[in-house]
């Protein structure tokens, strides 16, 4: 069991995955559903209040933490 705390999901998850690629020295995989809903309204809500899309958005803080590409753990969805 993991335990974290952070202000949002997916910082959260990225910091799990990167705290998971440092321990072990493998690129973690994360798998995602894609969330029922309009994407628009999800484009807005990000805009507006910072929450969005779980997956883009943890991919998004990934891509800020880890500029390698090589080294970046991998964000899967389906």
């Amino acid at each position: 069991m993991l335990k974290c705390v952070s202000p949002a999901i997916p910082n959260a998850i990225a910091a799990i995955l990167l705290h998971a690629r440092d321990v072990t020295g493998k690129i973690p995989l994360a798998y995602f559903g894609w969330t029922e809903g309009n994407p628009i309204v999800y484009l807005l809500k990000f805009l507006a209040f910072g929450e969005g899309d779980t997956a883009p958005v943890t991919r998004e803080v990934l891509r800020q933490a880890e500029p390698n590409p090589v080294r970046r753990p991998r964000i899967h969805v389906g």
